[in-house]
């Protein structure tokens, strides 16, 4: 209960979403630009190079930033909260899956038949069920369904795999900035009290 309730504080005012939105349009953006340059070209090969590079910094950064924002800008409707470091247990728990999902990925999915397809499949799939169990709200169960919808629709519409991820990251990036631009919104409006 006490996770249940840190995780609705945690997502209360919309910029965990806001910038979970950002990185995936980034993403979004990068694989475009390798799917319409010409592979080998500088604008390709720095599209590839950036993308790992950029997507992981931001990653890593975006609790950082999330935590400083909120103590600048908001401390007055949230308050102050110090959570709880994750512990090892968490930190294995994460890493085993990640761990799972890449060798199926880059073991398994290649040696079946259209392995592009799956990989869109797998990633909406995927990345669906992972949005709407770590959100548990029902503004991410319906992220989490509509970014599931979207990697089985373009795995079956035939499109290469880089332009899969971009219409698959987009979308799912698009949805989750909406949905937390609208949260804040919210949130902004409320009287200072409400938010305590």
């Amino acid at each position: 209960m006490a996770a249940r309730l840190m995780s609705r504080a945690h997502n209360r005012d919309g910029l965990p979403e806001i910038a979970v939105g950002f990185i995936f349009l980034l993403a979004s953006g990068l694989n475009y630009a390798q799917a319409v340059l010409p592979r080998g070209s500088i604008g390709f090969n720095a599209a590839v190079l950036v993308l790992p590079l950029l997507l992981t910094l931001m990653i890593v950064g975006s609790p950082w930033a999330l935590k400083r924002v909120r103590r600048r800008y908001l401390i007055a409707r949230v308050g102050y909260v110090e959570p709880k470091p994750m512990d090892r247990r968490q930190i294995g728990i994460g890493v085993g899956l990640a761990v799972l999902v890449a060798a199926g990925l880059f073991g398994g999915v290649p040696r079946l038949s259209q392995p592009d397809r799956w990989l869109l499949a797998g990633t909406g799939l995927f990345g669906g069920s992972l949005v709407a169990l770590c959100g548990r709200l029902p503004r991410f169960v319906v992220g989490g369904v509509a970014m599931a919808v979207t990697g089985v629709w373009v795995a079956f519409s035939g499109l290469p795999l880089m332009a899969g991820f971009t219409i698959l990251f987009g979308v799912s990036g698009l949805m989750a900035c909406i949905s937390g631009g609208v949260v804040f919104l919210r949130f902004i409006r409320q009287p200072a009290e409400a938010g305590q």
